[in-house]
């Protein structure tokens, strides 16, 4: 499929169609890495690998690296190609066609919108947390705290995105030191057994269940793959898009691998899987107390909150992207692709993404969810279907560049053998997501089939829309991906 067969007329999507923007490499980094919450991952997931792979967890976080970069390497290349933001929309448009390009976009829109909804009760948990335990405060009912949290992810994402990238930084470096204090604190300590490269060796990582462990550890990385979204906002699109995907997997790889290798270095070898399954959820903050000190442990749960802050107001400005995207081309209704003409925001389509949030959480509320159990089931759900969407990007990858003569410019490693490498990779990193479905949820296997058949019926409605709109109103589903390509 080529270039050309993707008109970039823009006369007909409104009076504007671009996003402007000037945001650098290191806030581009920020913006897409608040998404993954380091805070939240090193205190909540990076547990749970070590309960299913115990020492070997930072051996684990390395090998989802590689494979992640494996990824990237297709990834950064197409970008060359699709001058337009859209994500995955955009990738799996060129590549496989507009039918499963905008299955992908509902997929990408349900994965997002979950991710970034799951975060506003375990806001509301942890603030409820430091106020009633550390502050002595009352107690609250969640939806107030994540009403709140909502409220102010809504007015940044209203300006424009150099607002949000500012605070988004301000908020990575907070979070990020104090990991980085803890992980300082245990290699100046030297743990109970003392520092050794053991959990980083292959033996290590492959005691215990790997697979079910690179999956966890797989899911600690979504988001680098917005880079793509904000390239019409970044200073230098060409360098700077491809930079900050290599370096928000490298970073993130690199950060979590060893806060992990400190935290087994923390407890100890032997120990640490009994520990960590025995608490998971307080492995960190126990650590924290015990090498850094009460203070730090206390102000480990306000960073926990602007940490997850962080997430929602990064997952609502990817949303707002792919609903402008979407409004622009016809598909959603058109207001969507409004762009502000002072702050140069998506700011009908955040403003929409809020009202779906609110929605959402009002019929939890009906429905008396208590407020962890709604984190487990929709943060499994989001991430299943951006892991799907990441499988679908592989192989769009390889058949867009295997339908133009751009391979000839790029090298066959790069638009071939990368992306085939990566769509193995992930094929079975999906296989096992599908295996282990009630570990990512935290429910029952019929709870776990019902949630899987809905992730792929969201992406075959989407595929479906997609022909009718071929059959009914072709010149709309002409526009698809329009925008983009």
């Amino acid at each position: 499929m080529s270039q050309q067969a993707f008109p970039t007329d823009d006369s007909q999507a409104g009076p504007q169609t671009h996003l402007h923007g000037h945001m650098s490499l290191w806030e581009l980094l920020a913006t897409v890495l608040a998404f993954s919450a380091p805070v939240a991952v090193v205190s909540g997931f990076i547990p749970f690998v070590i309960v299913f792979d115990g020492a070997g967890a930072p051996a684990v976080f390395l090998c989802a690296m590689a494979l992640l970069l494996i990824f990237a390497i297709g990834f950064t290349t197409m970008t060359r190609y699709l001058p337009r933001p859209g994500g995955f929309y955009a990738y799996v448009t060129a590549g496989l066609g507009r039918v499963a390009g905008l299955g992908a976009a509902m997929l990408a829109i349900m994965g997002y919108l979950l991710l970034g909804f799951c975060t506003l009760p375990f806001f509301a948990v942890n603030v409820d947390a430091l106020v009633r335990g550390s502050l002595g405060g009352p107690a609250i009912p969640w939806p107030v705290y994540g009403s709140l949290c909502g409220l102010g992810s809504a007015t940044l994402c209203y300006f424009r995105i150099d607002l949000s990238a500012k605070v988004l930084t301000v908020a990575m470096a907070l979070e990020t030191l104090v990991v980085v204090i803890f992980d300082i604190a245990v290699l100046h300590n030297g743990g109970p057994e003392g520092i050794s490269l053991a959990p980083l060796g292959w033996s290590s990582m492959t005691s215990g269940s790997v697979g079910i462990a690179i999956l966890f550890a797989v899911t600690c990385f979504l988001g680098f793959e917005a880079t793509a979204i904000f390239r019409e906002e970044v200073r230098d699109a060409e360098r700077t898009v491809p930079r900050a995907t290599y370096l928000a997997v490298l970073l993130i790889g690199l950060f979590y691998a060893f806060s992990a290798w400190m935290t087994v270095s923390a407890f100890g070898m032997s120990r640490i899987t009994a520990i960590a399954s025995a608490a998971p959820a307080n492995l960190f903050p126990r650590g924290m107390e015990l090498y850094v000190g009460r203070i730090a442990s206390d102000a480990l749960h306000i960073l926990l909150a602007t940490s997850q802050f962080a997430a929602v107001l990064s997952a609502q400005n990817i949303l707002a992207r792919y609903g402008m995207s979407l409004g622009i081309d016809g598909v959603f209704p058109r207001i969507l692709g409004h762009i502000h003409s002072r702050h140069q925001s998506p700011h009908v389509a955040s403003m929409a993404v809020s009202l779906i949030w609110l929605i959402i959480g009002a019929l939890f509320v009906l429905m008396s969810v208590p407020p962890d159990l709604l984190y487990a089931r929709v943060a499994g759900v989001g991430g299943f279907a951006i892991l799907l969407l990441m499988l679908l990007t592989s192989a769009a990858i390889i058949m867009f560049f295997r339908r133009s003569d751009q391979q000839f410019n790029a090298g066959l490693g790069a638009t071939l053998f990368a992306p085939a490498l990566a769509t193995l990779g992930l094929g079975a990193v999906v296989y096992l997501a599908i295996a282990n479905f009630t570990l990512l949820i935290g429910g029952s296997q019929n709870e776990a089939n019902a949630l899987i058949i809905t992730t792929f019926l969201v992406f075959f409605a989407g595929a479906a829309y997609a022909c009718i709109l071929r059959s009914k109103k072709p010149t709309i589903y002409r526009n698809i991906g329009r925008q983009l390509l």
